[in-house]
Parts: structure tokens; C-alpha cells; sequence
């Protein structure tokens, strides 16, 4: 392959480069922000899910209430036409009456026990792991085991730290723009180019970056491949050293002479 057209790659992998190395001045902070954003919404979830619970609770206690309310009235009204009761069937009837809702009541009061206990249990268990956090056993603490002012906290203290590192990314981003953007053009610029000259050969570039590999061309440093030190053989010593290239057999990188990125540059 003629020369030339390594020197083309070379020349779009230090752009790549560059651009590369103008993202890490973000210091990791898009993963860190993505990581905060989930914690935001785990804990939302959490902080939802608790406030869902209590509404229905609530809800229920009130329905249950009113119940008790009307079964009692009922009570009441069956109560004052047994006094008119014209005989014993009539009389009866509204005593069955009467103890059905009796039953509705007793019911309905078991119910609203079971959700004042449902409340206490959440209580202790909250309680249980407040005094888990004052001791620093942080491992031991479940999800139900957070107390509601400890999810309020967290959840603000969450957005604060993601709302922070937001301001600080934009202001990279805004600050690196137009060197980014400047870079970009000279990476279409390039690709253009080897497109006409040397499409299969772009096409082992784009195929080594679409995994985990970002230099996908490399220097020749100490007769080995600097992208994973694997020696090259010594008959390709002499290609690289002309302005070839070598197909690492370890890595499958591109291994050049380091003079062809001193001419990228």
C-alpha cells in the first residue's frame, strides 16, 4: 500500500486525539453526573413510593371511618323502629339487621388496626435504622430501614452535588466548544479524504474504535506495540521504519513509526 495513505490515518487519529483530549479536561464528570441522576431517581422512587403508601392509608382510614359512621346511624335508625315494631318478625328482622352491621363495624375496626400497626412496624423499622446510622452501620440498613428526614436530605444533597457538577460541565463544554467544533471539521475534512484514498483501510479504523479501543493506531515504542506491548516481529521492523504499518497480531491495532505522528502534528 502506498505510504501516503497511512499518513492519512495517522493524521485522522491524532485529531482524534486531540479531541479526546479535550474531553478528559470533563474529569469524568458526565459519568458522575449520569451516577447522580440514577441515585436522583432511585431515591425519588423511594421517596414516592413511602408518600403513595400513607396517601393510600390515609384513604383508607378515612373510607373505613366513614363506614363505621353510617353503620352506626344505621344502627341507630333500626333501633328506634324496633321500639314500632308491630310484632316479633319485624322485630327480629331488625335485630339481624342491626347485628350485620354490628359486623360491618367490627370489620371495618379490625382493618383500621391493622393499618395503625402496618404504621408503628414502619416506624420501629425507621427508628431502627436511625440508631443503625448514629452507630455508622450503614451495611445494615435496607431500603425500608431509611428514615423519611434521611431520604429528604439525601434526595436535596443529590441535587445539589448533580445540579454542581452540571454548572461545571457546561462551563468546560462552553469554554473547549469551539476548539471541539474547529477539531471536528478537520476529522470530517480527513475522513473525506482517506474515504477517496483508502476506504478499507478507514474502515479497520472505525471498526477497532466501535469497541472498547480508542487508538486504533499506535506507535512502534521499543520494537513492541504501545497499545498492548506486544512485540513485533523483527521482519516488520524495517516496513514500519519506512513509513508502513504493522497489523498487531496481539491487539489487531495499527503500529507506526513514532515519526508519523510527529508529522501528524
Amino acid at each position: 500500500m502506498d505510504h501516503t495513505k497511512i499518513n492519512l490515518l495517522v493524521k485522522l487519529q491524532h485529531l482524534d486525539n486531540q479531541i479526546e483530549s479535550i474531553v478528559s479536561l470533563q474529569k469524568g464528570l458526565p459519568e458522575e453526573i449520569e451516577a447522580l441522576d440514577e441515585d436522583l431517581v432511585f431515591t425519588s422512587r423511594q421517596i414516592e413510593a413511602r408518600k403513595k403508601r400513607a396517601d393510600e392509608q390515609l384513604k383508607q382510614r378515612a373510607s373505613l371511618h366513614e363506614i363505621i359512621n353510617e353503620c352506626k346511624n344505621k344502627i341507630l335508625n333500626f333501633k328506634e323502629k324496633q321500639t314500632l315494631a308491630r310484632n316479633n318478625k319485624e322485630y327480629d328482622a331488625l335485630s339481624k339487621q342491626i347485628e350485620y352491621e354490628e359486623k360491618e363495624i367490627a370489620l371495618a375496626e379490625i382493618k383500621l388496626q391493622d393499618i395503625a400497626q402496618a404504621v408503628q412496624r414502619a416506624q420501629e423499622i425507621q427508628k431502627k435504622g436511625q440508631q443503625l446510622i448514629v452507630e455508622n452501620r450503614y451495611d445494615e440498613i435496607s431500603e425500608e430501614m431509611m428514615p423519611d428526614d434521611v431520604l429528604q436530605q439525601q434526595l436535596a444533597d443529590l441535587k445539589k452535588q448533580a445540579d454542581q457538577k452540571k454548572e461545571e460541565l457546561d462551563g468546560i463544554v462552553i469554554e473547549t466548544a469551539e476548539d471541539v467544533n474547529a477539531l471536528k471539521k478537520q476529522v470530517k475534512a480527513q475522513r473525506d479524504l482517506i474515504s477517496r484514498e483508502a476506504q478499507r483501510l478507514l474502515d479497520k479504523y472505525d471498526h477497532l474504535r466501535s469497541g472498547t479501543l480508542r487508538n486504533a493506531v499506535v506507535k512502534l515504542n521499543r520494537n513492541a506495540c504501545s497499545g498492548c506491548n506486544t512485540r513485533v516481529p523483527t521482519n516488520r521492523h524495517t516496513m514500519i521504519v519506512q513509513g508502513g504499518f504493522y497489523l498487531c497480531e496481539s491487539c489487531g491495532r495499527i503500529v507506526v513509526h513514532e515519526r508519523l505522528f510527529e508529522e501528524a502534528e
